[in-house]
């Protein structure tokens, strides 16, 4: 259908479903003429889908749009939020809606937002300090290490989480993020001084001179380093993505 078509389908049509509303909306030819019209008509905006396209509509007034957005659920403000085609301060207006209302959501809504969130959300996600959802967010494909380097040097993190972290098939293998578990002041010390051992002779170095970190982490990484000298201890090497392993040219393997 051409624009015009569209607009006497929309204007003079009353008996349109759901699926037909939208195939209207996701007409390329659909104009905000068009996507007004179909606004004004309450028995078409029931379904959350058809308001979530409108609210993300180009050129629909901005005031509309926040009407619409203030009905959706968190499920929409989120695809609204990571549509690149949505104008910006649109999906702006719904990374903030969502963040506000992240604190009321209940726990399984969090934990699938963890998993699902983009990363202009998850400050709000890590600040909730619940376990569940901090486990979650370590399988979100836009966390980045930065993110999870930030949030290691927090205090009081659950022993749950930082468990989690160590075993993460992902993660736990990130030579910056062993190190940052070996220093981290929420890390109980049998997971710090098992993310001591993989880290290297410099580093141990300057983790045996720090008067911040526990004295037993202190004296694991000079034990660790005096082995390293007497070439008791084999060497952790990092290839190019941080991940660890093991030079095997040493005599011992590494514990």
């Amino acid at each position: 259908m051409t624009a015009d078509q569209l607009r006497d389908l929309v204007a003079h049509h009353r008996a349109l479903d759901e699926l037909e509303v939208l195939a209207v909306l996701r007409n390329p030819y659909c104009t905000v003429e068009v996507a007004g019209i179909v606004a004004e008509r309450r028995d078409w905006l029931d379904p959350h889908a058809v308001r979530e396209r409108l609210a993300g509509f180009p050129g629909m007034p901005f005031a509309r749009s926040m009407s619409l957005m203030a009905t959706l659920p968190w499920t929409s403000l989120l695809a609204l939020g990571q549509n690149p085609r949505v104008p910006p301060l649109v999906r702006r207006q719904a990374e903030k809606k969502l963040a506000q209302n992240v604190q009321r959501m209940a726990l399984g809504e969090k934990i699938a937002l963890a998993r699902r969130a983009h990363r202009p959300l998850l400050p709000q996600l890590i600040g909730l300090g619940e376990v569940q959802v901090l486990e979650a967010l370590l399988d979100n494909p836009r966390l980045v290490e930065n993110d999870l380097l930030v949030l290691l040097r927090k205090e009081d993190l659950p022993e749950a989480f930082m468990r989690a972290v160590s075993r993460h098939h992902r993660w736990g293998t990130h030579y910056r993020v062993r190190r940052a578990i070996a220093e981290s002041p929420s890390a109980p010390l049998p997971i710090a001084l098992s993310a001591l051992v993989s880290l290297r002779p410099g580093d141990l170095a300057r983790f045996a001179r720090r008067r911040d970190l526990p004295e037993r982490v202190r004296n694991a990484a000079q034990a660790l380093q005096d082995k390293e000298e007497r070439r008791l201890r084999g060497v952790v090497r990092s290839d190019g993505d941080g991940r660890t392993g093991t030079d095997r040219s040493h005599p011992d393997r590494l514990r």
